[in-house]
């Protein structure tokens, strides 16, 4: 059966084995998914790996809701255009660079509504060259799922203690499907392993759109929704590492190939102690500037309105 997928060794379709549902090609290269959840297509020879005290701040950090403001924003601006962005009632949506699938988490469960009214289905895939932020996303979603199980069971045990004619009126309606899983990938990013045109919608978040992959897997009129860092974002923290910075102006969102269809700031202010404000730093691509005297200052530190300042942009490819 045929799949999105490539193979990375020689870039020939993969296709699925019925049997063991695993991924094959022509050239017989096979690829099986890790008992732990994922799948590892290649390994990049250098991948960005954070420590697991690192990835521990970052996802502590970002389940305490510290950028719901920003998650709030994505999902509005998605709403209104969901049946616009799906494909025979499916969206295929993939997260590049997904780090341990805080987004993908995040933006499924801020439009589980709106779909299920829409009667739409979201397929996800996140992909990361880094095998532990993705080992960690595959157990998070492990547990959210044994999490779902037990709670459908403790429901229908209490349903049981109902009287036969309730429950033969409401066996049909009380039935759901287990949640999707999203599919994560360990691959490099230079070159993605997925066919052209696989996906209708792509998100970038904080991360910057570079060469051509993730327009080439993008449908025609499929959507990418990119999060950008703007100029006063952690200004508080940059003024450590740049001493002598100047406030920039706002760069333009329009990209060769998209139509800009919306553009809106996501700006707010949040306390945060030394050690929050070192998640945060990690978090950008200047973190590597900050030396060990630096990382000291800030991590003795109590940052009272510390900005955050993100330009977010939702455009269509023409």
């Amino acid at each position: 059966m045929k799949s999105i997928y490539l193979c990375p060794v020689c870039n020939q379709p993969l296709l699925i084995h019925q049997e063991s549902q695993g991924l094959h090609c022509s050239n017989k290269h096979h690829f099986d998914k890790s008992d732990k959840g994922y799948w590892v297509f290649s390994l990049p020879k250098k991948p960005k790996l954070d420590s697991r005290q690192v990835m521990r701040g970052k996802r502590f950090l970002l389940e305490s809701g510290v950028f719901s403001p920003l998650v709030d924003t994505l999902a509005e601006m998605l709403k209104p255009e969901l049946a616009n962005i799906a494909s025979e009632g499916t969206i295929e949506h993939l997260e590049y660079d997904c780090g341990e699938g805080y987004y993908l988490r995040a933006i499924k469960s801020a439009l589980s509504e709106p779909l299920q009214q829409a009667g739409l289905n979201l397929v996800q895939h996140g992909i990361n060259e880094a095998e532990n932020a993705l080992f960690s996303a595959a157990k998070i979603d492990a547990e959210a799922g044994s999490d779902s199980d037990n709670a459908t069971g403790s429901d229908a045990a209490s349903d049981s203690g109902n009287d036969s004619s309730n429950d033969s009126g409401n066996d049909s309606g009380n039935e759901s499907e287990p949640a999707e899983k999203s599919t994560l990938i360990v691959s490099s990013l230079r070159a993605l392993p997925f066919a052209d045109a696989s996906f209708d919608l792509v998100t970038l978040i904080d991360k910057q759109l570079k060469g051509k992959e993730q327009l080439r897997v993008l449908k025609q009129a499929g959507y990418l929704l990119q999060v950008s860092p703007a100029p006063r974002h952690l200004w508080q923290l940059k003024g450590y590492i740049y001493p002598d910075m100047k406030e920039k102006a706002v760069q333009s969102g329009q990209v060769s190939g998209l139509e800009l269809l919306a553009t809106q700031r996501v700006t707010f202010k949040l306390d945060a102690d030394g050690e929050q404000a070192l998640t945060l730093l990690e978090m950008t691509p200047y973190a590597w500037r900050a030396n060990d005297k630096v990382r000291r200052k800030i991590a003795s530190g109590n940052f009272e309105g510390l900005e955050i300042d993100f330009i977010v942009t939702l455009s269509k490819k023409i």
